[in-house]
């Protein structure tokens, strides 16, 4: 596995992420528990690294099981994860033992003055959330928003079901639940505005009047994938 740096970035008074280049787990820290949201694409001192900004108990939430979001969860005693996506997580990924909490729309983690909860957006995968604190506007949105490019190629992609959480979103933006996008690539934080462009782009591919280009991308699986872009955002497909 290739080794990326990993450093730890303060993005607010109880925010940081820990940053390996190509994407970035957050540190969300409570006044009773602190939250790791994914574990990064390669080995990392997670634990040392959140432990230089807090010494609660912390546990670690999966917005996805996609590789780049799984290679530190052995440094953690409790997973969150949703019901659709824990047949992809194989157990070689955590240590024997880890407590396997599964959770679903609605559920709530509550750090103590920060109750984050999760919102189903499934499409890059099955079993992919997001989670909200609606009391600072905040949404952590994993893969789902981004500038991207966002992955909709290959095994488990559903772009039918990512259009329509897309449409859940902003509509949950539009009714005020939230207004900034914490996401785990490229730019964070960014406005909650971009998911318009994003369902723009995804609507663009379904109805073929946005035509791709070739991606560039060189892995194997990837060579007939192609680059939509609206505004700037992007999706691979």
């Amino acid at each position: 596995m290739e080794k990326f740096t990993a450093s730890l970035v303060k993005l607010g008074e109880w925010i940081y992420a820990i940053d390996q280049q190509m994407v970035r787990s957050f540190v969300i820290v409570g006044t009773e528990s602190a939250l790791c949201l994914d574990a990064g694409v390669s080995p990392a001192d997670f634990a040392g690294m959140i432990r230089s900004v807090t010494d609660l108990p912390v546990a670690c939430c999966m917005s996805h099981t996609d590789g780049d979001h799984t290679a530190n969860l052995n440094a953690f005693s409790r997973i969150y994860i949703h019901p659709a996506e824990r047949p992809l997580l194989t157990q070689d990924r955590y240590a024997e033992g880890t407590e396997i909490v599964e959770i679903s729309e609605g559920d709530c983690i509550d750090l103590g003055g920060i109750r984050l909860k999760v919102v189903e957006c499934p499409g890059h995968t099955p079993g992919s959330i997001a989670l909200m604190d609606e009391q600072a506007g905040i949404l952590f949105s994993g893969d789902t928003v981004s500038y991207g490019p966002v992955y909709l190629f290959g095994g488990h992609r559903d772009p039918d079901k990512y259009l329509e959480s897309l449409l859940k979103l902003r509509g949950m933006a539009e009714s005020g639940k939230f207004d900034t996008v914490y996401p785990s690539h490229n730019t964070c934080p960014v406005s909650a505005e971009i998911i318009s462009d994003l369902i723009a782009c995804a609507q663009g591919i379904k109805d073929g009047s946005i035509i791709g280009q070739p991606s560039g991308l060189t892995f194997p699986g990837a060579e007939n994938v192609l680059l939509y872009t609206y505004g700037k955002c992007g999706i691979y497909r």
